[in-house]
């Protein structure tokens, strides 16, 4: 993993730190994601809100270029992972702390991990096609949305849970009963927020997200 030369010292800190703790405390599939990534050369930025225009968000740092490799050769994943970026709004960790900058690393980290998935299938299309990995905006969504919620419940601090009972990603039985991952209410926020439904409309996918050719 590599930082834009731009971060600021006290932004690049929160960002190990996060990282750290995702190591230390999250699930067995959050751990394997966060060592793919900590072992890759994918590119952290953190910019102001208003230039991203989210909290965080994922994408190639030059889609031309990824092309050109996945046209030229086999891609494995630890370098498809190169290829991306995440980029936190600065923002997100001056007021959400640790706990914004955690959540923004698990949910954007699963799209990472996606979108190195679907670069390094594309890379295979030639000779396996029928392996090629592309999911849909609302797949892509609902894993990050998942992955999110078990890292609250893992957690399981007060911050953490009320961030997931207020984004409709945790349920919670009664007023002091335990939290839980809410299904049903990740599936209505992706309709909501998102305008997204496995029904309907499921949105584009990531190879068109991400500008990516097929071999």
């Amino acid at each position: 993993m590599k930082f834009d030369s731009d971060i600021e010292e006290k932004y690049r800190r929160s960002v190990e730190d996060a990282l750290a703790a995702i190591a230390d405390h999250g699930t067995d599939e959050q751990k394997r994601i966060i060592g793919h990534i900590v072992g890759s050369e994918m590119e952290i930025r953190v910019r102001p809100v208003n230039e991203i225009n989210a909290s965080g968000v994922t994408g190639l740092i030059d889609p031309g270029e990824t092309n050109d490799k996945i046209a030229d050769g086999r891609i494995g994943l630890i370098e498809a992972l190169g290829e991306v970026y995440i980029a936190i709004a600065e923002e997100t960790i001056d007021t959400g702390g640790q706990r914004g900058c955690e959540g923004t690393l698990v949910h954007e980290g699963r799209h990472a991990f996606d979108f190195a998935r679907t670069i390094e299938s594309l890379s295979h299309a030639d000779v396996n096609p029928l392996s090629v990995f592309d999911p849909t905006l609302y797949e892509l969504e609902l894993e990050a949305h998942r992955t999110s919620g078990e890292y609250m419940l893992c957690i399981d601090k007060d911050e953490y849970l009320h961030e997931g009972l207020h984004l409709m990603i945790l349920g919670r039985e009664g007023d002091a009963g335990p939290c839980f991952l809410d299904h049903e209410g990740i599936h209505r926020r992706l309709s909501e927020s998102y305008g997204l439904s496995p029904e309907g409309n499921q949105g584009p996918r990531a190879s068109e997200l991400l500008r990516l050719q097929f071999k």
